[in-house]
C-alpha cells in the first residue's frame, strides 16, 4: 500500500543546541514517505553547520531573518504533501506521531486538523509532565481563548485553500489566529496519545518575551476576527464571552510589569461580560485585587505566588 505524502516543517532561528534532536525525531520515524524541510530564519548560531551535516536526508534552506510566521508560510508554499505537520525546532516529536496521524485522517476524511496529547521537556529533554488535551469544539477555543491544537498537529492539504497562511503580522498568537480561522470550515479531532512534545525553556517566546506586546495582540486578533462578516450566528453570540476572556488574559499578560494597563484590560474584561464573573469567582477575587490592592503590594504577592508554582512544579 502506498503512503501518502507528509511533509513537515521546521522553522528555526538561533536553536543550534536543541536542532539535532529535533530533526533525529523526525527522521526516524517509522513512516518513510516524509518531505522535511528545515528553514533558517537567519541564525546567528551554528545552526548552517548543523542543517549541512543532513543536507541528503533533508531539504533546508536559509534566508534573512523575518520572523516564525513568515518563515511557516514559506515552507507552507513549498510543501508538496497530503498531510503538513508544522514541528519547531525545540520541541522533537515523539515515535509513531506520523503513522498513527496519518492513519487517524485517512479513517476520517472530513477531519481538516488532527492534534495528538503531548509530553512536557525541559531545557535538558528531561519529561516534567504529560499534557491530555480536550476533546475539541470550536466554540471552546472562541469562548474560552485558549489554543486546544498544540504541537504535533496535523493538517490536511485541502485546509491550505481555505486558510493558506498565517498572519505574519503577530508575533506571539499566530498559531492561535490560523486555528480560530481555519475551525470556521471544518471539523478538528484530537488524536488520543501522547505523540509530540513542548520545551518549556527560558529563551521560549512566552517565557522570555511575555508581557504588554503579547497582551495587545491577543486583544487585537480576537476583536480582528470579531470584525469578518462570515462568522455565523453561534460564533456570533459568543462574542461578549470570548473578548472578554481575552481581555483577561491580556490582563494576566501585563502583570506584574505594567499595572495601569493590567487594570484597563481587566476593567474592559468585566464591562463585556460582568455575568461571567459571577459564574468564576476566582477570576472576580483575582480582579478586584488587581483594582484594590496598591501596584506594590500586588507586585509582592504576585511574586511570592509565582515563586510557590515554581516549587510545586
Amino acid at each position: 500500500m502506498n503512503q501518502q505524502l507528509v511533509t513537515i516543517i521546521t522553522p528555526t532561528y538561533n536553536r543550534a543546541h536543541y536542532l539535532p534532536e529535533t530533526i533525529e525525531s523526525v527522521l526516524s520515524q517509522n513512516y518513510l514517505n516524509i518531505q522535511y524541510i528545515v528553514l533558517d530564519d537567519g541564525s546567528t548560531d551554528d545552526t548552517p553547520h548543523i542543517l549541512a551535516r543532513y543536507k541528503d536526508r533533508l531539504r533546508w534552506e536559509r534566508h534573512p531573518n523575518m520572523g516564525e510566521a513568515r518563515t511557516v508560510n514559506k515552507g507552507l508554499r513549498l510543501a508538496e504533501g497530503a498531510y503538513v505537520c508544522v514541528v519547531n525546532s525545540d520541541d522533537p516529536i515523539l515515535p509513531g506521531l506520523v503513522k498513527t496521524a496519518v492513519a487517524f485522517m485517512e479513517a476520517q476524511p472530513d477531519v481538516l486538523v488532527a492534534y495528538p496529547d503531548w509530553q512536557r521537556i525541559d531545557a535538558a529533554s528531561k519529561p516534567t509532565g504529560e499534557v491530555f488535551r480536550r476533546e475539541y469544539t470550536y466554540a471552546q477555543m472562541l469562548r474560552e481563548g485558549v489554543c486546544l491544537v498544540g504541537p504535533g498537529a496535523f493538517i490536511r492539504r485541502a485546509a491550505l485553500t481555505l486558510e493558506p497562511w498565517r498572519d505574519p503580522q503577530y508575533r506571539y498568537v499566530s498559531d492561535l489566529d490560523y486555528w480560530l480561522r481555519l475551525g470556521l470550515h471544518g471539523r478538528f479531532a484530537r488524536i488520543p496519545r501522547v505523540l509530540a512534545t513542548h520545551r518549556e525553556h527560558n529563551e521560549s517566546a512566552t517565557v522570555a518575551e511575555r508581557g504588554e506586546a503579547m497582551a495587545a495582540e491577543h486583544v487585537q486578533m480576537i476583536e480582528r476576527l470579531y470584525s469578518r462578516a462570515d462568522l455565523p450566528a453561534y460564533v456570533q453570540m459568543a462574542r461578549a464571552e470570548s473578548l472578554a476572556n481575552m481581555y483577561y488574559m491580556a490582563a494576566a499578560y501585563c502583570l506584574p510589569e505594567n499595572y495601569p494597563a493590567s487594570r484597563r484590560y481587566f476593567q474592559r474584561s468585566f464591562e463585556l461580560a460582568p455575568l461571567h464573573y459571577l459564574e468564576h469567582p476566582k477570576r472576580l477575587l483575582y480582579l478586584l485585587s488587581v483594582h484594590g490592592v496598591p501596584a506594590v503590594i500586588h507586585r509582592v504577592l504576585y511574586q511570592r505566588w509565582q515563586a510557590l508554582k515554581m516549587r510545586a512544579a
